[in-house]
């Protein structure tokens, strides 16, 4: 299913709907996921949609993050009959072996929240329990794997034997194949099972769960060499900014940007570009996962679910002007409404696109109404009623910030046509099945940051940047009638 249209929802109502078919008893369920920011994020919903349904669980996490925050989860139990919940964390099966034994004793279903890294703790504390075949702990009831398509890599992919489980489901946006079925590619039914339900991006657009893609090209005079990039690239930030906040209407800006590598969210932070914006009320937040960058809001530093906290509650801000720049880590999963646009500084792959620009596809909370009266009237969205709508479109702007990009701008160009049209399919092959053992929790390699690989041209720094907007009868086309401008080459 595509990112925003409810996979969370569907882990927390399974997992809902097991504990109420068995009552009054000790089950375990597992929710993993790639990242600790993620596995957070995750907690809170489960946990809200129990509470909503006032079951009583306990909680753990199992990762090297620590634990939840309590206040925040106190807010959302008070309207519950639900009074209490024991939420702990560790990653000693020592610990998490207690904790265990102490849910078994209190006869209370056990939640855990893990990071792949982390998943196995949990079945070697189950094996660490004395007599823990007559406590009928062999099984953990259900595991839910989030973003799935991490568990392709080769330290992750034999979820099945790590943690043994009756059922055992995987969600993801973004099917990842190799080219053999028998390899670690989702398509190896043996590993993975059949495809119990799957939505289209088109689906989704058609029927208000995401946005409409929009493309914004941003042109440049000139070629730069290596001393420019920095400076030119923060130039582009913030004139890219400024004019995409023209061309919105009803909505403030709230742009997500993907760097190419930390050294770039570096300079941009240290910038006479940042100081700028920062002067002019924008409020700019930096998240990656060196002690450099760490979890930045304008110049403070917090913790990570502080900063999970304050951005999605300054991107539900109606008066709020964000630029949120990002390495690899809110691709994913990360549940951040009121972007109107991202900014992708380099290529990505069709899994990562998709990912990317669901974070800004979310529907604006007020035209929630509006679009659910439409379906409910017509079962789909038409082109000509998204006017209607605050956020009509989710922008993509696609910096030219080097020479001879021409093929970036076109693979992305062919991306959004796919994404308009019948013809996207939400997965992606692997040529080579050397995955390697590299964690998802750690950042890839800042290669491109690496001054012998950057364009050696000589040129200037730019002096003007011009916005290309697509026009917008283009952009509100129907997925056929897009389909024949394409054929016809028009």
């Amino acid at each position: 299913m595509p990112t925003g249209v409810g996979k969370t929802f569907c882990q927390a109502s399974m997992i809902a709907d097991d504990i109420i078919k068995n009552p009054n008893e000790f089950n375990m369920y597992v929710v993993n996921a790639p990242r600790i920011m993620l596995s957070y994020q995750l907690l809170r919903e489960v946990y809200g949609f129990l509470v909503g349904y006032n079951i009583e669980a306990r909680y753990m996490f199992v990762h090297s993050g620590g634990t939840s925050d309590e206040k925040e989860l106190e807010e959302i139990r008070k309207d519950s009959t639900v009074k209490y919940s024991q939420i702990a964390s560790g990653t000693s099966p020592k610990v998490i072996g207690e904790f265990i034994k102490t849910a078994e004793e209190q006869n209370l279903p056990l939640i855990f929240f893990s990071t792949y890294n982390s998943a196995e703790r949990i079945q070697m504390a189950i094996e660490s329990i004395e007599e823990f075949e007559e406590r009928n702990l062999v099984d953990i009831s259900m595991v839910l794997n989030d973003e799935a398509h991490y568990l392709i890599q080769e330290q992750f992919h034999d979820i099945l034997h790590t943690l043994p489980s009756p059922r055992c489901y995987f969600f993801t946006a973004t099917m990842i194949h190799t080219p053999s079925d028998n390899g670690m590619g989702m398509n190896n039914k043996e590993m993975y099972g059949e495809v119990i339900y799957q939505m289209l991006p088109i689906d989704a657009i058609r029927i208000g769960k995401m946005i409409r893609p929009r493309l914004h090209y941003v042109t440049t005079d000139g070629v730069y060499n290596v001393d420019d990039y920095n400076k030119s690239l923060n130039k582009i930030i913030v004139d890219t900014f400024k004019q995409h906040e023209k061309v919105l209407i009803k909505m403030k800006p709230k742009v997500l940007v993907s760097a190419k590598g930390t050294q770039d969210i570096a300079s941009f932070l240290n910038s006479d570009e940042y100081v700028e914006l920062r002067q002019e009320g924008v409020d700019i937040y930096a998240v990656a996962s060196t002690d450099e960058i760490g979890n930045r809001i304008n110049d403070e530093r917090v913790r990570r679910q502080e900063f999970l906290k304050r951005l999605k509650k300054d991107g539900t801000d109606k008066s709020k002007r964000l630029i949120v720049l990002h390495y690899d880590i809110l691709a994913e999963g990360i549940d951040v409404s009121g972007f109107t646009g991202i900014m992708p500084l380099r290529t990505l792959t069709k899994s990562k696109f998709l990912q990317t620009f669901g974070r800004s596809a979310r529907p604006d909370k007020e035209d929630r109404p509006i679009i659910d009266a439409i379906v409910n009237k017509n079962g789909v969205i038409v082109h000509e009623e998204w006017k209607q709508m605050n956020k009509p479109y989710a922008y993509i702007m696609i910096p030219n910030i080097i020479h001879n990009n021409e093929d970036d701008e076109a693979n992305t160009t062919q991306l959004i046509r796919e994404l308009r049209t019948y013809g996207f399919n939400p997965s992606e092959d692997i040529l080579s099945t050397n995955l390697g053992r590299k964690s998802p929790e750690v950042d890839e390699p800042d290669g491109i940051n690496v001054v012998s690989k950057r364009p050696p041209n000589l040129g200037e720094i730019i002096d003007n940047i011009e916005m290309q907007l697509e026009a917008e009868a283009d952009a509100k086309l129907s997925e056929i009638e897009l389909l024949k401008k394409v054929l016809n080459g028009v």
